[in-house]
């Protein structure tokens, strides 16, 4: 049964195609209907987005890429994260394991990085 069954407003979303069928086919993978799989992502990225701004409120993404560009107010520098040798690797830490890449790694950006 659909968790939306028995709700007063019946709201509607328009889905472009080709993510349809992607999410179409994911919701049949998991068990789901297409309306609980599409509000079930559509909430652990609400979720993601509070929990991100409440682990590092002081940092903010830029943009995306090939890399991901973020702002980091508390030392006021912008950073790069991005892949390199099959690994997150960030610009101003020059490392693989920092507050950077653990904030870009609760993107969904990061799944489009390409390795450089």
């Amino acid at each position: 049964m659909s968790s939306h069954t028995g709700s007063k407003r019946k709201p509607t979303v328009a889905i472009k195609d080709d993510v349809y069928e992607k999410a179409k086919t994911k919701a049949a993978e998991k068990g789901l209907t297409l309306v609980d799989y599409v509000n079930e992502t559509i909430l652990q990225s609400v979720e993601k987005d509070a929990f991100l701004k409440s682990y590092a409120p002081y940092i903010e993404k830029i943009s995306t890429g090939d890399t991901i560009i973020l702002r980091d107010n508390k030392i006021k520098k912008i950073v790069e994260v991005y892949l390199k040798e099959g690994r997150m690797y960030c610009t101003n830490d020059e490392g693989h394991d920092c507050i950077h890449i653990h904030f870009a790694l609760g993107l969904p950006e990061v799944g489009r990085l390409k390795k450089k």
